[in-house]
C-alpha cells in the first residue's frame, strides 16, 4: 500500500481516481449481472400459475411462455386497417381510465 501511495498519491496524479472508478464499474457490472440472472432464474418458479398450453405453430418459439400464451389467445393484427383499430380502441381504452382518475382526484380534492 505504500508503494501505490508514493507512486500515485504524493505526485497528485489522476490514476488512484481511475482505480477507483474501474474498480467500482468491475463491481457493479458483476452484481448487476449476478442479480440479474438471479432474478430471472426464480421469477418464473415465483408465480403459482400453470403453463397455457400453447400451439407453438401459432407464434415465435423464442418468445417467453407468458407471451406466448398471449399471443396463443389474441394474434396480432393482420393488416395496417386491424392494427389502426386496435390502436383507436385501446387510446379510447386510456382515455376512459384517465377521465375516471381526473373525476377521483377532484373528487379528492374536493373533501379536502
Amino acid at each position: 500500500m505504500e508503494a501505490y501511495r508514493r507512486a500515485f498519491i504524493q505526485t497528485g496524479s489522476l490514476a488512484p481516481l481511475k482505480h477507483v472508478m474501474a474498480g467500482v464499474f468491475v463491481m457493479a457490472f458483476g452484481m448487476e449481472h449476478y442479480f440479474h440472472h438471479k432474478y430471472h432464474s426464480h421469477a418464473e418458479g415465483a408465480h403459482d400459475h400453470k403453463e397455457a398450453e400453447v400451439d407453438m405453430t401459432k407464434v415465435d418459439a423464442a418468445l417467453p411462455a407468458a407471451a406466448a400464451a398471449a399471443m396463443a389467445e389474441k394474434p396480432l393484427p393482420a393488416d395496417m386497417d386491424a392494427l389502426t383499430a386496435e390502436i383507436k380502441s385501446l387510446r379510447a381504452e386510456i382515455g376512459t381510465l384517465r377521465a375516471g382518475m381526473r373525476e377521483a382526484a377532484e373528487e379528492a380534492n374536493k373533501k379536502k
